[in-house]
């Protein structure tokens, strides 16, 4: 049996292709899944010096007890961290999902002056890094304080839960807006203008027809903001000083110090730390998808 050249050919790019696709797998979940072989296996296992061993000889879930177990240190930091990350990044994304969609949907439909320039200024600022924020930021915060102090409130804002959603809001909003406008762009306005002429408000029709026509967007969008609060360090790391307000990157790397760091303890907290968006992105995954392509056409 002879092949063409062009079948060969057809033949080798499949490969080609297929090879490829293994490798960026394999580039992404070794990782990951070092990660999980780590948190099962015991400490003296994991810096022994001798012949390295891909799975644990005595394997176990020490690690996973000591985080759930408050009676120590380690296990109250981590569930006070652990809450603090939920609430923070829960309130994050509704308040960007909120106020973001308002204000998209102001910048896609109506007649704003200057709306593109808006645009545009939101979007810098989410390119900005964020440690040239930080001491804006600190300074701010440290006046509010002073401010407070000086009329005899009770009242701080530095190393509390309520800073951060703040301080992330103001970095994720923007981009919320900017994804959100995409999506109502490529609602046809038609559908709007028929749904005012059957006799509802602007606010009405925002409400019946275009929020439920760009529900995956919604939700892509939200999950996208909760992930952005969710691994967000730097913020965390100068603007927290006890558990009060500490989130779960910030707790991970404590588990780190001069003299030893707990790399099994690390390992299970940062499987634990992955569960929540793993968990987001398997429930929502048709969402996701369709939400991240179905706003890509204008904007």
């Amino acid at each position: 049996m002879r092949w063409s050249a062009a079948y060969v050919i057809k033949r080798i790019k499949r490969i080609g292709l297929l090879l490829a696709v293994l490798a960026i797998a394999v580039w992404t979940l070794a990782p990951v899944a070092w990660l999980g072989i780590s948190s099962i296996t015991p400490y003296n296992e994991l810096i022994s010096d001798r012949q390295t061993h891909w799975l644990p000889q005595n394997p176990t879930l020490a690690n996973y007890r000591v985080m759930f177990d408050v009676s120590r240190q380690t296990g109250e930091r981590f569930v006070y961290a652990l809450r603090n990350s939920m609430i923070i990044a829960s309130s994050v994304t509704a308040v960007c999902l909120v106020a973001g969609t308002f204000a998209a949907y102001a910048l896609a439909r109506l007649p704003v002056r200057g709306k593109h320039v808006a645009v545009l200024g939101l979007m810098s600022i989410r390119m900005l890094p964020t440690i040239a924020l930080v001491i804006p930021f600190f300074v701010i915060t440290s006046y509010i304080d002073y401010a407070f102090l000086n009329m005899g409130w009770e009242f701080h804002l530095f190393d509390t839960k309520l800073n951060l959603v703040i301080l992330y809001t103001t970095f994720i909003l923007g981009f919320v807006i900017w994804i959100m406008r995409g999506f109502f762009l490529t609602i046809p306005a038609e559908l709007e203008e028929a749904a005012r002429i059957d006799g509802c408000t602007r606010v009405q029709a925002l409400f019946r027809v275009l929020l439920p026509l760009s529900a995956p967007g919604l939700v892509a969008t939200g999950i996208l903001a909760f992930l952005s609060a969710w691994d967000e360090f730097l913020l965390a790391l100068i603007f927290t000083r006890s558990t009060n307000a500490a989130t779960l990157p910030l707790f991970i790397a404590e588990l780190g110090s001069q003299y030893i760091t707990a790399y099994d303890q690390i390992s299970a907290a940062g499987m634990m730390a992955a569960i929540p968006p793993v968990l987001l992105a398997l429930l929502f995954q048709r969402f996701i998808v369709r939400g991240l392509t179905a706003g890509s056409v204008k904007g």
